[in-house]
């Protein structure tokens, strides 16, 4: 059973048509199910674990990113499966996933394609695409095997689902390789060869399955686009958490079975 979650900005007047074209289209392919429309003050997480109780088993997101966010920890709780119709801004997910934006989506949910992807964990909240940190100083320690002091200010970035950024090197991050990509970036001084972006920039990319951030000053960063602070931070990945329905043009290769 299929369990489908309107965004709010989806519910504007101008994605109006596309709606009514996909819900017919989703009745044609046989696929169609009930629909719940987010609302401020509702309880995403409660709305659906009253539908789990009632037999679904796949949760599909009809928005952007932030729209998988709200109802990550529910689904990974549950063992459910999770799919998208992506509309809107930011869709870093659909992009690596291969899930084209509206109608033709409903097609990769019929096809039902399933990978089993990795979650990222920071001070107990979860998150599937990235930690952006712009301005870190501080220590980052792997574990027990290796610890690294970041004595002038630097951005980090901690990767399970991204894009690749060709400018700094960076392929699109595997969600499903068991570990956490984390990007340092730190402006080079004067004499130091290579111009990326017009600034002087070294990047340092280190795969990881635990790790800990403690910074000089509190700090702000974004998890999931959403905002998160303090001076220590302690990440880690769960590895094969969250089954997912992606399409064939999806920017990894194949998850271990």
């Amino acid at each position: 059973m299929y369990f489908y979650i309107y965004d709010e900005f989806v519910q504007n007047k101008r994605f109006e048509k596309e709606l009514l074209q996909i819900e017919n289209r989703l009745t044609d392919l046989g696929i169609a199910g009930k629909v719940a429309r987010l609302a401020l003050f509702r309880d995403v997480e409660e709305m659906v674990r009253d539908e789990l109780r009632r037999g679904v088993t796949s949760v599909i997101v009809v928005g952007n990113d932030t729209t998988v966010r709200r109802v990550l920890d529910v689904l990974v709780e549950h063992r459910v499966t999770l799919g998208m119709i992506p509309l809107g801004e930011p869709g870093v997910i659909a992009n690596v996933f291969g899930l084209p934006v509206g109608l033709p989506a409903c097609d990769v949910l019929s096809a039902r394609i399933l990978e089993t992807v990795d979650a990222g964990m920071i001070n107990g909240k979860r998150f599937l695409t990235s930690v952006s940190i712009p301005k870190f100083s501080g220590s980052i320690a792997f574990g027990d095997a290796y610890r690294a002091i970041v004595d002038h200010p630097a951005s980090v970035s901690i990767r399970n689902v991204a894009l690749s950024e060709p400018e700094f090197g960076l392929g699109v991050a595997h969600p499903c390789d068991g570990s956490l990509e984390t990007v340092v970036r730190v402006q080079l001084p004067r004499g130091w060869k290579g111009m990326l972006g017009g600034k002087k920039i070294g990047v340092s990319v280190l795969p990881t399955a635990a790790m800990t951030l403690k910074s000089e000053e509190p700090v702000i960063l974004t998890v999931d686009g959403e905002e998160m602070g303090g001076s220590r931070f302690d990440v880690s990945v769960e590895p094969g958490i969250l089954k997912v329905i992606t399409g064939k043009g999806r920017l990894f290769g194949d998850c271990a079975s």
